[in-house]
Protein backbone atom coordinates (compact mmCIF):
# COMPACT_ATOMS: atom_id res chain seq x y z
CA UNK A 1 0.00 0.00 0.00
CA UNK A 2 2.64 2.40 0.77
CA UNK A 3 4.42 1.41 -2.51
CA UNK A 4 1.51 2.49 -4.29
CA UNK A 5 0.65 5.50 -2.48
CA UNK A 6 4.19 6.65 -3.35
CA UNK A 7 3.53 5.60 -7.03
CA UNK A 8 0.32 7.68 -7.13
CA UNK A 9 2.05 10.67 -5.74
CA UNK A 10 4.60 10.28 -8.24
CA UNK A 11 2.13 10.06 -10.92
CA UNK A 12 0.71 13.36 -9.71
CA UNK A 13 3.65 15.23 -9.46
CA UNK A 14 4.21 14.60 -13.07
CA UNK A 15 0.57 15.69 -14.12
CA UNK A 16 1.28 18.72 -12.52
CA UNK A 17 4.36 19.33 -13.85
CA UNK A 18 3.43 18.28 -17.83
CA UNK A 19 0.57 21.06 -16.72
CA UNK A 20 2.68 23.92 -15.91
CA UNK A 21 4.68 23.19 -18.87
CA UNK A 22 1.46 23.68 -21.33
CA UNK A 23 1.58 19.64 -22.39
CA UNK A 24 -1.37 18.34 -24.06
CA UNK A 25 -2.82 16.20 -20.90
CA UNK A 26 -6.07 14.65 -22.45
CA UNK A 27 -4.59 11.25 -22.19
CA UNK A 28 -2.51 11.27 -19.00
CA UNK A 29 -5.73 13.11 -17.16
CA UNK A 30 -7.70 9.89 -18.79
CA UNK A 31 -5.17 7.61 -17.14
CA UNK A 32 -5.10 9.45 -14.02
CA UNK A 33 -8.50 9.20 -13.44
CA UNK A 34 -8.85 5.31 -14.34
CA UNK A 35 -5.92 4.73 -11.84
CA UNK A 36 -6.94 7.35 -9.52
CA UNK A 37 -10.80 7.00 -9.16
CA UNK A 38 -10.65 3.07 -7.73
CA UNK A 39 -8.23 4.27 -5.02
CA UNK A 40 -10.04 7.80 -4.35
CA UNK A 41 -13.27 5.58 -3.53
CA UNK A 42 -11.36 3.12 -1.39
CA UNK A 43 -9.10 5.72 1.27
CA UNK A 44 -11.86 8.00 1.09
CA UNK A 45 -13.87 8.18 4.39
CA UNK A 46 -17.70 6.96 4.24
CA UNK A 47 -20.86 8.46 5.37
CA UNK A 48 -20.14 10.25 8.59
CA UNK A 49 -22.19 7.83 10.80
CA UNK A 50 -22.94 10.59 13.50
CA UNK A 51 -24.94 12.65 10.54
CA UNK A 52 -26.76 9.65 9.41
CA UNK A 53 -27.82 9.39 12.98
CA UNK A 54 -28.78 12.82 13.67
CA UNK A 55 -30.87 12.52 10.30
CA UNK A 56 -32.58 9.11 11.51
CA UNK A 57 -33.10 11.12 15.05
CA UNK A 58 -34.72 13.96 13.11
CA UNK A 59 -37.10 11.81 10.84
CA UNK A 60 -38.07 10.02 14.05
CA UNK A 61 -38.83 12.84 16.12
CA UNK A 62 -41.46 14.74 13.18
CA UNK A 63 -42.49 11.15 13.32
CA UNK A 64 -43.55 10.70 16.77
CA UNK A 65 -45.10 14.80 16.94
CA UNK A 66 -46.83 13.73 13.86
CA UNK A 67 -48.69 10.69 15.60
CA UNK A 68 -48.93 12.89 18.99
CA UNK A 69 -50.75 15.50 16.86
CA UNK A 70 -53.05 12.83 15.13
CA UNK A 71 -53.94 11.33 18.76
CA UNK A 72 -54.63 14.60 20.39
CA UNK A 73 -56.96 15.26 17.55
CA UNK A 74 -59.06 12.11 17.32
CA UNK A 75 -58.61 12.60 21.41
CA UNK A 76 -60.76 16.37 20.97
CA UNK A 77 -62.93 15.08 17.97
CA UNK A 78 -64.12 12.44 20.70
CA UNK A 79 -64.76 14.78 23.31
CA UNK A 80 -67.38 17.58 20.86
CA UNK A 81 -70.60 17.07 21.95
CA UNK A 82 -72.78 14.81 20.72
CA UNK A 83 -75.65 15.81 18.58
CA UNK A 84 -79.21 14.11 16.94
CA UNK A 85 -77.67 15.69 14.03
CA UNK A 86 -75.27 14.72 12.15
CA UNK A 87 -71.87 17.20 12.19
CA UNK A 88 -68.80 17.45 10.05
CA UNK A 89 -65.08 17.24 11.94
CA UNK A 90 -62.87 20.16 10.95
CA UNK A 91 -59.73 22.07 12.33
CA UNK A 92 -58.98 25.92 12.67
CA UNK A 93 -56.38 26.73 10.28
CA UNK A 94 -56.18 31.03 10.73
CA UNK A 95 -57.67 33.81 12.57
CA UNK A 96 -59.76 35.72 10.19
CA UNK A 97 -60.26 38.86 12.21
CA UNK A 98 -59.51 39.63 16.29
CA UNK A 99 -60.63 41.49 18.54
CA UNK A 100 -59.72 42.81 22.31
CA UNK A 101 -60.99 39.21 23.88
CA UNK A 102 -59.65 37.41 21.43
CA UNK A 103 -60.61 36.19 17.79
CA UNK A 104 -64.14 37.57 16.47
CA UNK A 105 -63.99 34.80 13.12
CA UNK A 106 -61.66 32.00 12.58
CA UNK A 107 -61.13 30.09 9.44
CA UNK A 108 -62.00 26.33 9.76
CA UNK A 109 -60.30 23.71 6.46
CA UNK A 110 -64.02 22.26 5.48
CA UNK A 111 -66.17 24.35 2.80
CA UNK A 112 -68.60 23.29 0.18
CA UNK A 113 -66.76 20.90 -0.95
CA UNK A 114 -67.66 18.87 2.14
CA UNK A 115 -71.00 20.03 2.30
CA UNK A 116 -70.68 23.30 4.61
CA UNK A 117 -73.03 25.94 4.07
CA UNK A 118 -73.60 29.08 6.02
CA UNK A 119 -75.35 29.70 8.99
CA UNK A 120 -74.38 26.52 10.52
CA UNK A 121 -73.84 25.91 14.17
CA UNK A 122 -69.82 25.48 14.90
CA UNK A 123 -69.19 23.26 18.01
CA UNK A 124 -66.01 22.75 20.34
CA UNK A 125 -65.27 20.14 23.17
CA UNK A 126 -66.90 22.67 25.48
CA UNK A 127 -70.36 24.05 23.94
CA UNK A 128 -71.18 26.53 21.21
CA UNK A 129 -68.46 28.55 18.93
CA UNK A 130 -70.46 30.37 16.63
CA UNK A 131 -71.60 29.86 13.04
CA UNK A 132 -70.40 29.37 9.16
CA UNK A 133 -71.10 33.19 8.03
CA UNK A 134 -68.71 32.52 4.66
CA UNK A 135 -67.87 29.32 2.69
CA UNK A 136 -65.40 28.89 0.27
CA UNK A 137 -64.80 24.94 -1.76
CA UNK A 138 -62.12 24.50 1.01
CA UNK A 139 -62.89 26.40 3.45
CA UNK A 140 -65.56 28.65 5.63
CA UNK A 141 -64.87 31.64 8.25
CA UNK A 142 -66.88 31.70 11.71
CA UNK A 143 -68.16 34.34 13.53
CA UNK A 144 -67.84 33.31 17.00
CA UNK A 145 -69.76 33.82 20.23
CA UNK A 146 -69.02 37.52 21.54
CA UNK A 147 -68.26 39.22 18.64
CA UNK A 148 -70.06 42.42 17.93
CA UNK A 149 -72.40 41.20 15.52
CA UNK A 150 -73.28 38.07 16.96
CA UNK A 151 -76.44 37.32 18.43
CA UNK A 152 -77.73 34.04 20.33
CA UNK A 153 -81.25 33.13 21.85
CA UNK A 154 -80.61 31.41 24.98
CA UNK A 155 -81.82 29.48 28.19
CA UNK A 156 -80.57 30.40 31.30
CA UNK A 157 -80.96 27.77 34.42
CA UNK A 158 -83.17 25.06 35.25
CA UNK A 159 -86.10 27.18 34.53
CA UNK A 160 -84.82 27.77 30.91
CA UNK A 161 -85.53 31.65 31.48
CA UNK A 162 -85.17 33.00 27.92
CA UNK A 163 -82.92 36.10 27.42
CA UNK A 164 -80.45 37.31 24.33
CA UNK A 165 -77.01 36.73 24.50
CA UNK A 166 -74.59 39.30 22.77
CA UNK A 167 -70.37 40.30 23.17
CA UNK A 168 -71.28 43.89 25.29
CA UNK A 169 -73.46 45.90 26.92
CA UNK A 170 -72.78 49.33 27.40
CA UNK A 171 -74.67 49.51 30.29
CA UNK A 172 -73.17 46.86 32.38
CA UNK A 173 -69.43 46.12 33.26
CA UNK A 174 -67.88 43.58 32.58
CA UNK A 175 -64.28 41.81 31.51
CA UNK A 176 -63.43 41.61 27.75
CA UNK A 177 -63.66 38.48 27.90
CA UNK A 178 -67.16 37.92 29.39
CA UNK A 179 -70.54 37.59 27.56
CA UNK A 180 -73.79 39.45 28.49
CA UNK A 181 -77.12 37.98 28.67
CA UNK A 182 -80.31 40.44 28.82
CA UNK A 183 -82.83 38.41 30.27
CA UNK A 184 -86.57 38.49 29.63
CA UNK A 185 -87.37 38.12 33.35
CA UNK A 186 -86.27 39.13 36.98
CA UNK A 187 -85.00 37.91 39.71
CA UNK A 188 -84.73 34.75 38.21
CA UNK A 189 -81.11 34.12 37.39
CA UNK A 190 -78.90 32.82 39.72
CA UNK A 191 -75.02 32.94 39.77
CA UNK A 192 -73.73 29.37 38.26
CA UNK A 193 -76.67 28.57 36.22
CA UNK A 194 -75.96 27.01 32.46
CA UNK A 195 -76.86 29.37 29.57
CA UNK A 196 -77.71 27.20 26.49
CA UNK A 197 -78.94 28.10 22.92
CA UNK A 198 -82.26 28.12 22.92
CA UNK A 199 -82.75 27.17 19.17
CA UNK A 200 -83.46 28.13 15.81
CA UNK A 201 -86.13 27.26 13.26
CA UNK A 202 -84.80 24.37 11.89
CA UNK A 203 -81.75 24.00 14.13
CA UNK A 204 -80.78 26.80 11.57
CA UNK A 205 -77.99 28.52 12.79
CA UNK A 206 -78.25 26.81 16.25
CA UNK A 207 -79.55 23.67 17.47
CA UNK A 208 -81.47 24.12 21.38
CA UNK A 209 -79.42 23.23 24.34
CA UNK A 210 -75.76 23.54 23.28
CA UNK A 211 -73.83 24.66 26.13
CA UNK A 212 -72.74 28.44 26.20
CA UNK A 213 -71.25 29.40 29.44
CA UNK A 214 -72.21 29.69 33.08
CA UNK A 215 -73.14 32.40 34.69
CA UNK A 216 -70.75 34.50 37.07
CA UNK A 217 -72.89 37.61 38.63
CA UNK A 218 -76.27 39.17 37.62
CA UNK A 219 -76.88 42.76 37.50
CA UNK A 220 -80.11 44.16 38.47
CA UNK A 221 -80.06 47.89 37.95
CA UNK A 222 -82.94 49.73 39.81
CA UNK A 223 -86.43 50.84 37.92
CA UNK A 224 -85.15 48.16 35.36
CA UNK A 225 -87.52 45.27 34.42
CA UNK A 226 -85.45 42.95 33.39
CA UNK A 227 -81.75 41.14 34.44
CA UNK A 228 -78.31 41.42 33.21
CA UNK A 229 -76.10 38.14 33.44
CA UNK A 230 -72.66 37.76 32.85
CA UNK A 231 -71.43 34.79 31.58
CA UNK A 232 -68.26 33.10 31.63
CA UNK A 233 -67.83 31.09 28.01
CA UNK A 234 -67.30 27.12 27.68
CA UNK A 235 -64.81 27.27 25.18
CA UNK A 236 -61.41 29.30 25.23
CA UNK A 237 -61.97 31.19 21.77
CA UNK A 238 -57.81 31.72 22.01
CA UNK A 239 -57.04 28.09 21.83
CA UNK A 240 -59.27 26.48 19.64
CA UNK A 241 -58.33 23.66 17.80
CA UNK A 242 -61.01 21.14 16.83
CA UNK A 243 -64.42 21.74 15.80
CA UNK A 244 -67.64 20.18 14.63
CA UNK A 245 -69.81 22.31 11.95
CA UNK A 246 -73.57 20.48 12.57
CA UNK A 247 -74.59 20.00 8.83
CA UNK A 248 -77.31 17.48 9.40
CA UNK A 249 -76.24 15.26 7.50
CA UNK A 250 -74.46 11.73 8.46
CA UNK A 251 -71.53 13.09 10.70
CA UNK A 252 -68.01 12.81 8.85
CA UNK A 253 -64.49 13.33 10.10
Amino acid sequence: MRRLLLALLGLTLLVLLADLAGAPLGPVRGAGAAVLGPVERLVAPGRDEASSLVEENLRLAEQVRRLRQQRRVAEQADDLPALETGTTTARVVALDRAGASGPQRVTIDVGRHDGIRADSAVIAPGGLVGRVVEVGRWTADVEVVGSPRAVVGVRTGQEGIIGTLTGSDPTTSHDADELVVTQLGRDEVETGDEVVTLGSPGARPYPPGITIGTVTDVARPPGTLTDTALVDPAVDLTSLDVVAVVTGAESTS
